[in-house]
Order: C-alpha cells, then sequence, then structure tokens
C-alpha cells in the first residue's frame, strides 16, 4: 500500500511542476507583450474661429471650395468647403449646397488658420426684393434704382447669372432681377429672367406708327429696328394712324426673334373724290403735300388731311379716314366772299368720320419709353443735349440706341438725358446689350465695350 500511496503522490507532484512550468512560459510572454506608459498627455490642436457677413461670389457644386465678398472690407475669401458644413437658410432650416445661389448674402464661420468653413446661412437682416424690371443704375449719385425706389450701391456690388459673375451694366431694363440690400446698401443683383431681341421684317406699312411688345416695350417703328424684350410669350401690337393688329411673339433669352409682319400689313384703300357744284372750274385737290391727277387718293389705312381749291370759291379743308378698300367723299365748295373757310369731308353713304388714334409719345429723340421709367426720373431726363454719346469699341459692329439703328461702330448719336440700351449686332455673333445712364453734365460720352463672343467658338469678334 505504501508503494502505491508513493507512487500518487509523485505522479501529482510531477504534474503540479508541468502546470507550474507551462504558467510560468505563458506570464513570460504576455509581460514582454505589454508596454505601459505613464504620465501621458493628450495633445489638442486649437482652432480659432472667425466670421463675416458677406456676398456669396461663386461655388462649384462639385467642388471644395466657396468664395465670399465680405460686406464691411469688400475682400474675397476663398474657403475650404467639405460635408460636414452646416448651411441653414434665414430661418435656421438645413440646406443644400446647390440651394445657396450666387448673389446671396451669407454669415460664416470658419476657421483661420485652415481657411475651411464651419457654417454658412442666408443673413436674415437682407432685404430680398424679387421680380425687378427696370432696374437702372444712377452714375452720379452712385445709386441703384427701381419700382420708384432707390438704394446706395454698395462699391463692391456685382451681379450675377447663376454661378457666374457679370458687370451690373449687363443687366438689361427687360430683364427680371433680384435685389439683395443690407443697411440701405445694393449688394448684389441675381439675373432670373433674361432677355431677348425682336427684329421686325415686312413693316413698311407701319413705319412712323408705334410698336408695343407687352406691356412694357413701346416704340417707334423705324426701317431698321432690334429691341431687347425680356425672355417670354407676348402679344406684339402694332398701329398707324388708327389701323392696327397683332401677332404672338415667343422671345428666347440672348436670341434674336425675327417677327414678319406680311401677313398682317397696312392693307391699301383707294377715296374717290366728288367736288361739288360739279362744274366748277379751276379744281385743285391735295392730299397732304401731294396734289390728285386723276380725283382719286390711294394709301394704306389711316387719316388723312386734304385741300379743295377752285376759281370763285372758298377754299375747303379737313380730314378723310381710309378704312375700307374703297370709298367716296364728296367735298361742297361754297362761293368765295373775303375768307376761306375750313369744312370737315362727307360720304355718299353719309358716314361718320372716326376719331383720329393718336400715337404715343415717346419723348425726344424717339427713345424708347421703357429705360428709364421709374417714379423717380432724373433731373432734365428726356432733354436733347448739344453733345454726343460715341460708341468706340468693338469696331464694325452694327450698333442699336433704345432699338432703332445708329450706324457701324465707332458711331455718333445725340446725347439724350436719361436711362438708353445700348445693344451690339453683328452677323454670326452673339448679340449683346448694355444699359447706360446719359446726364446733363455739358460733356460727351465716349463708350468701350469687350469684343462681341462668335457662336459656336470662343474666338471674338474683331
Amino acid at each position: 500500500m505504501s508503494y502505491f500511496r508513493e507512487k500518487r503522490i509523485f505522479v501529482i507532484g510531477a504534474l503540479l511542476c508541468i502546470l507550474c512550468l507551462f504558467a510560468g512560459c505563458i506570464g513570460e510572454k504576455d509581460t514582454g507583450s505589454v508596454q505601459v506608459y505613464s504620465d501621458t498627455e493628450e495633445n489638442k490642436i486649437a482652432h480659432e474661429e472667425r466670421s463675416l457677413t458677406g456676398v456669396l461670389s461663386f461655388k462649384d457644386d462639385t467642388g471644395d471650395v466657396m468664395g465670399f465678398i465680405d460686406s464691411k472690407t469688400g475682400e474675397t475669401y476663398i474657403l475650404g468647403y467639405h460635408g460636414g458644413v452646416t448651411l441653414q437658410d434665414k430661418y435656421g432650416k438645413d440646406i443644400t449646397k446647390a440651394l445657396l445661389s450666387c448673389g446671396t448674402v451669407c454669415d460664416v464661420t470658419y476657421y483661420a488658420d485652415t481657411k475651411k468653413l464651419i457654417t454658412v446661412a442666408v443673413n436674415d437682416d437682407t432685404v430680398v426684393i424679387t421680380g425687378q424690371k427696370k432696374f437702372s443704375i444712377d452714375p452720379v449719385e452712385k445709386k441703384a434704382i427701381y419700382s420708384g425706389s432707390s438704394a446706395q450701391l454698395w462699391e463692391s456690388a456685382s451681379a450675377y447669372e447663376g454661378d457666374k459673375s457679370m458687370q451690373i451694366d449687363e443687366i438689361s431694363t427687360e430683364d427680371e432681377v433680384t435685389l439683395s440690400i443690407l443697411n440701405g446698401k445694393l449688394m448684389s443683383v441675381i439675373l432670373t429672367k433674361g432677355h431677348g431681341y425682336v427684329r421686325l421684317l415686312n413693316q413698311d406699312t407701319y413705319i412712323g406708327g408705334m410698336v408695343e411688345i407687352g406691356y412694357d416695350v413701346i416704340v417707334p417703328v423705324t426701317s431698321d429696328m432690334l429691341v431687347a424684350v425680356g425672355e417670354g410669350d407676348y402679344t406684339l401690337r402694332i398701329n398707324k394712324n388708327g389701323y392696327s393688329d397683332s401677332k404672338k411673339v415667343h422671345v428666347v433669352r440672348d436670341k434674336e426673334n425675327v417677327v414678319d409682319l406680311s401677313n398682317i400689313a397696312v392693307p391699301d384703300g383707294t377715296v374717290a373724290f366728288k367736288v361739288q357744284p360739279s362744274d366748277a372750274k379751276g379744281v385743285k385737290i391735295m392730299v397732304g403735300d401731294k396734289e390728285l391727277t386723276a380725283g382719286t387718293f390711294t394709301a394704306v389705312y389711316g387719316t388723312y388731311t386734304f385741300t379743295v381749291t377752285a376759281k370763285g370759291y372758298k377754299t375747303a379743308k379737313g380730314r378723310f379716314q381710309i378704312d375700307k378698300p374703297s370709298s367716296v367723299k364728296t367735298i361742297h365748295l361754297q362761293a368765295s366772299e373775303t375768307t376761306e373757310s375750313t369744312t370737315e369731308s362727307t360720304t355718299e353713304e353719309k358716314t361718320t368720320e372716326k376719331a383720329t388714334s393718336t400715337d404715343a409719345t415717346t419723348g425726344s429723340g424717339g427713345t424708347t419709353t421703357g429705360p428709364g421709367t421709374t417714379t423717380e426720373k432724373m433731373e432734365n431726363e428726356g432733354k436733347v443735349t448739344d453733345n454726343k454719346m460715341t460708341i468706340l469699341t468693338p469696331e464694325g459692329v452694327g450698333v442699336y440706341v433704345d432699338g432703332d439703328y445708329a450706324g457701324e461702330s465707332p458711331v455718333s448719336v445725340t446725347k439724350v438725358v436719361g436711362v438708353h440700351t445700348i445693344t451690339l449686332y453683328k452677323s454670326g455673333y452673339f448679340i449683346k446689350t448694355y444699359s447706360i445712364t446719359a446726364i446733363d453734365n455739358g460733356e460727351d460720352m465716349k463708350l468701350n465695350y469687350p469684343a462681341l463672343t462668335k457662336v459656336g467658338s470662343s474666338d471674338k469678334a474683331d
């Protein structure tokens, strides 16, 4: 029994030794793989935050930067954009980058050292005025004129079409814009609806009359005209001497839209004059400054004046209207005494003469009534001065002033006080329009504009 007891004790002891040895190996291995650090300190980089209020001047929806013009200094800040930037509208509601338009006044925070954005929020103190037309600039007072009101022009103010910046004088009076005004100063102009151009074709019978496109553009009809009109659909109304007609017009932005008037040309009518008494001698019939040889007069519909003289009779003067293909006018002469009499014409059908339609006036020089139509008018607006307005460059392009052809540049026109539209045209090139304000300062104006851009390329007009 003692033998087996001793053997069991030996086996147990051996097993215990093996276990201790194994445990010792593991302990040595674990101890060798652990590194202990003491007195450690976490280092943090301190970022200084800065803020500004400024106009969003550019952004790239697929890029990583945004530009802002500081409203206080006029300095442009290029700041990094990333997915963690908070973007909000003026009500504090989260928005996407795509909903922030260039020209928007924003409150911005960013890191001074890294120039990375933290937050961008639409400034809620900015007065935003939408749907404005007839926008213009007073260069003397440096004011923006709109809807009978005005605002001081910020020295760094600029205009934007989408994500593209443009000069404020590229805004036509026919464009529709959104204005951002902060602390009484115009910060930016955003083009929301642009303009195209209307050219009349076969308008000869209406020359001297008036054409109205929509309710904003009213101009005299000339032999060669190119009128800036806001993009959209309109009714073109045209009239001369009481005869009028209309056509539908679709105006496309930056495109020349030709309107053919041949199917609504003013029709002709013939009037046969019948003088009583029929045996009067030396009868002479004048319509305007034209003497009738056959007693008939043919012309487009309208109102005309006549004079009839005969030996022994008083001179008869009056008006008549052509408003049908043919008619007869009877003139009753009175025996002569010592004075002349004035009489109105009658017809064999005893029809009543229609009232003469009076053309709308357009101010001096046949200028468009659209540009400069604001409650706050310039002093002496419409005054024809002794000075000239000369468009010097680009050379060799057609120049239209308020829609009326002035000639090929360089060309000069009489300076008329007020707001004017200068349109530059050359076949094969994009048409360009600028707004200028002429003031009564006793000086000539010399205007230089950038070269036109060739259609389908980036080439410039010579």
